[in-house]
């Protein structure tokens, strides 16, 4: 893929390599690298993904070393195919080839084991991490044009829009917020509960995926397809 958003993207692997190898002394034990996309750089997708921020630990840092994460991009979007929980959460909502047309990435590239562990980083170079991440994942929604973006986490959509409540729990202690929409960087955008991270009932978690098809126009999974997803 050599067009103008992966033309971009390279560039921007560059500058995070440049970036990070200057930081990451004054990282101290949280210096475990960093991740840019979770797929291919595919222009207009129909749904860019945004995340807060790659999690693990040093083993998950040589391995992202070791798979080239610090260089390059996946040649598939991870979410249609990898193990891990958030990853099978995403399936239970969205069939394997409505995910193959979509890719994402992170809103802090950097990796940290959790927000404590982040916040030990001095605050100086932690900022200067988080502005840098900011302004190069802006360059590259802009760059992909996608036709939505679905935001991973109500606190990540909120650090990027402000956006309506369109989604609550129901049966629950409080009506909670699952769902907001509103707009990021001119494109339309949802922010969703973190699908691992919150405590939503099955209730819920069928009105969200339920929710989800609708505004995209994705399908769902089989269940007699994939019953571990």
């Amino acid at each position: 893929m050599t067009d103008g958003p992966a033309l971009l993207v390279q560039k921007i692997y560059r500058e995070t390599e440049a970036l990070y190898a200057r930081l990451a002394p004054e990282m101290g034990q949280v210096a475990l690298g960093y991740r840019i996309l979770y797929g291919p750089p595919r222009r207009c997708p129909d749904i860019l993904f945004i995340g807060f921020q790659p999690g693990g630990r040093t083993q998950d840092a040589l391995d992202g070393l070791a798979e080239g994460q610090h260089t390059s991009w996946p040649s598939r979007f991870e979410f249609a195919a990898a193990p891990w929980p958030l990853a099978r959460a995403i399936r239970k909502i969205f069939s394997v080839e409505d995910l193959d047309q979509c890719t994402g990435l992170n809103f802090v590239f950097f990796r940290a084991p959790s927000m404590t562990a982040w916040r030990q980083i001095p605050r100086p170079v932690r900022k200067e991490l988080e502005r840098f991440s900011l302004e190069k994942c802006e360059e590259i929604v802009k760059a992909l044009c996608p036709r939505m973006i679905l935001v991973i986490g109500l606190g990540t959509f909120k650090a990027l829009a402000q956006g309506l409540p369109v989604l609550r729990k129901e049966h629950a202690r409080r009506p909670d917020v699952l769902a907001r929409e509103g707009q990021i960087w001119g494109f339309p955008a949802i922010g969703v509960a973190h699908l691992t991270g919150s405590r939503i009932n099955r209730h819920d978690a069928d009105r969200l995926a339920a929710f989800l098809r609708d505004k995209t126009g994705f399908h769902a999974n089989p269940a007699s397809l994939h019953p571990d997803m």
